[in-house]
């Protein structure tokens, strides 16, 4: 089997892109600025980020006797991600577009996962699928695949398409031919710096996670109040300003389209929900991982 007709597979699974890596160890200066963001703190509170740093240095450790790494992108962008405006205390609340559908963990797993099992079909090859839930450098190796390149704001740029995508891995024993790694870089216009709520972007492609409205309304289980305003949940303003973004084209992907239910929340729905409204309104939701209590904070409650 041939990287080609591994990355037809990909892309005939709904990808917007996809690239191959070989499985090896992440490269030392990449392995610097990791580490100096962790000992310097600006992880937050997201401990977990500093485990299994073996795994993260070294990829292979995820499944014996990797030879590759696919990396797939997935276009989750939608035009609109408000609610409706109601009177009184109640008002438009704006969240993450990424999370207004299904969870992406489960959409894309299970459509890297008939990937991996075709390839595993044909060849023999074991493969693991890996979607944000392992220790693996994800937008590391999309740039390593030739994918794209991080921007100053700290996202994954795909040239002509953009940032509004999510990204999926399927490492495999299998020996593939290896694409180039991507050399661009971003234009440095700073719109995304200047226009960060936070100020947690800091002009080089890094980024203080402790200031980042997205890391503070999902990951930071403190008390409130926040700032987060009328972003209840994640922040996309440094993706909204970006001019790489002007070719978004809104996804095809059905499970990614926008909930109504969701959408037509309002602060005052979200202070007084139960847990079985919570559950029911976002079962196989991201937003999931913010829990009620969270919601609530975010909401002001």
């Amino acid at each position: 089997m041939k990287s080609a007709d591994v990355k037809k597979l990909v892309l005939e699974a709904g990808a917007v892109a996809t690239g191959i890596a070989k499985a090896r160890p992440v490269d030392q200066e990449a392995e610097s600025l990791y580490q100096s963001w962790i000992n310097t703190g600006r992880h937050g509170e997201m401990e977990y980020m500093e485990r299994y740093a073996e795994v993260r240095h070294d990829p292979r450790l995820l499944l014996d006797g990797a030879e590759s790494i696919i990396v797939a992108a997935f276009n989750y962008y939608t035009p609109a991600n408000h609610g409706g405006v109601v009177a009184g205390s109640s008002g438009p609340l704006k969240w993450a577009r990424y999370a207004l559908g299904r969870d992406y963990h489960e959409e894309i797993r299970d459509r890297l996962s008939a990937v991996a099992g075709e390839i595993t079909s044909l060849t023999g090859a074991q493969c693991r699928v890996t979607v944000d839930t392992a220790p693996l450098r994800e937008r590391y190796w999309a740039v390593e695949a030739g994918l794209g390149f991080i921007g100053v704001n700290n996202q994954l740029i795909i040239p002509g398409t953009g940032s509004w995508v999510l990204l999926g891995e399927i490492i495999t024993t299998l020996p593939l031919e290896a694409d180039g790694p991507c050399r661009l870089s971003c234009d440095v216009c700073m719109r995304c710096v200047k226009a960060c709520p936070g100020r947690a972007l800091d002009g080089h492609g890094g980024m203080d996670a402790g200031r980042c409205m997205s890391y503070l309304t999902i990951e930071y289980r403190g008390e409130g109040p926040i700032g987060c305003g009328d972003r209840i949940y994640g922040c996309d303003i440094c993706q909204e300003v970006c001019p790489h973004n002007s070719c978004a084209s809104p996804s095809e992907i059905p499970a990614f389209a926008p909930r109504e239910s969701i959408l037509s929340l309002t602060r005052d729905d979200i202070l007084t929900m139960e847990q079985g409204e919570f559950s029911r309104i976002f079962t196989h939701s991201a937003i999931k991982r913010t829990k009620l209590a969270g919601l609530r904070r975010n909401a002001g409650g």
